[in-house]
């Protein structure tokens, strides 16, 4: 029997949450997830957690973690304004869902989303409304107006809405769909296994569609936003490691999770879109011994790959350090650090380029000292 492949450059899974949610889902979501704890305090940009391990019958992956959080719009209004002289930077710099959207949907995040392999959006599930009392024959009807017009879920659907729109460009740019595995994880207590199983008696099509926030109810609001492919799972925190099923026969909670990213696959397409002379590149490779995990393509790429984390973790977390560093003296170590990474990948690109066109002893003495000398920078 073949073994299993290892995937030696695999894609990034990127973990968002509303900052007001992160505190309380993040920390326990990535601990039972990876088995490793979280001693972050802050997720802005957050990189550093330990790689998912990931192994089905056909491949092996350490898939490194980026996680990263978005502020809700309510957050900015529920706030007070502070003073000038307590205001932080990640407050001055806090984006709403929409402006995120934008910046990681510029040309210049190109790169940040051709890393990005799946989506995982950890959200606190809402507190439903209580049920009308049974006299009142409009009481479902005004239950339901009740909900849509409540701040906190519509900042919340805006929320997944932008990052929705994310993920289709995503997969827009790489001309399929269901590119990008996306979970929605309700984090909060679950339904009792009474509730969440249905008899053939009880079995009406819609009517776990009409409570407010079950997973019914958030499949429809995101089947409403066109996010099609996007999975619902309610995970509780507290409810262990016991595996359950729905009426349907499906995984429930982590089970379910680690079940769509194990069926996705997060080789990067990078290396399969090669030019007409990539076969004889290849043939080259063979004769000279040099397998994938050994040839310079493969070290290039990973390379690439973990500047890219870095500046995704400089961009997007940095400011939230605290305030033990001068503002001005800040700003310019996180522009310099900025351009310096932009400065590496601009390099790679050029020692792909430059070294395309040497004989293959040159090119590999070329590729190695480059690397190295990179690699010292870093």
């Amino acid at each position: 029997m073949a073994q299993p492949t290892q995937i030696r450059n695999p894609r990034r899974l990127l973990i968002l949450a509303p900052t007001s949610h992160s505190p309380s889902t993040i920390p326990p979501f990535l601990h039972a997830l990876t088995g490793a704890p979280v001693a972050a305090a802050t997720f802005a940009g957050y990189t550093t957690h330990p790689p998912l391990r990931l192994q089905n019958k056909y491949y092996t992956a350490d898939v490194p973690i980026w996680v990263d959080e978005i502020p809700l719009d309510t957050d900015h209004r529920s706030s007070p304004p502070a003073p000038p002289s307590t205001t932080t930077p990640a407050e001055e710099k806090a984006v709403t869902p929409t402006q995120w959207q934008t910046e990681f949907s510029s040309p210049e995040a190109q790169v940040v989303r051709d890393a990005i392999g799946a989506l995982i959006i950890c959200v606190r599930n809402l507190d439903a409304p209580a049920p009308p009392p049974p006299s009142e024959g409009e009481g479902e009807n005004s239950a339901s107006e009740e909900v849509d017009t409540r701040a906190d879920v519509r900042a919340l659907i805006d929320f997944l809405r932008a990052v929705g729109a994310v993920r289709a460009l995503i997969e827009d740019e790489r001309g399929g769909v269901d590119e990008v595995p996306a979970v929605v994880v309700l984090v909060g207590r679950t339904e009792t296994p009474a509730a969440a199983t249905t008899t053939a008696e009880d079995d009406s099509p819609g009517l776990d569609g009409e409570t407010p926030f079950s997973v019914p109810w958030w499949e429809d609001q995101l089947f409403e936003m066109g996010m099609v492919g996007v999975e619902v799972v309610a995970w509780d925190p507290h409810a262990g490691e016991a595996e359950t099923r729905n009426q349907f026969g499906e995984y429930q909670g982590m089970r379910r999770v680690r079940e769509v990213l194990e069926t996705h696959q997060w080789a990067a397409a990078e290396s399969d879109a090669k030019s007409d002379d990539g076969d004889a590149d290849e043939l080259e490779r063979e004769l000279l011994g040099l397998d994938d995990e050994a040839g310079f393509d493969w070290e290039v790429g990973e390379l690439e790959r973990e500047m890219v984390g870095l500046r995704f973790a400089m961009e997007r977390g940095e400011e939230f350090e605290g305030d033990d560093q001068g503002e001005g003296d800040g700003d310019g170590d996180d522009e310099r650090r900025v351009e310096s990474v932009e400065g590496l990948l601009l390099r790679m690109q050029a020692i792909r380029d430059m070294s395309d066109e040497l004989p293959e002893q040159e090119r590999k003495r070329f590729a190695a000292r480059a690397v190295r000398d990179i690699m010292k920078e870093l």
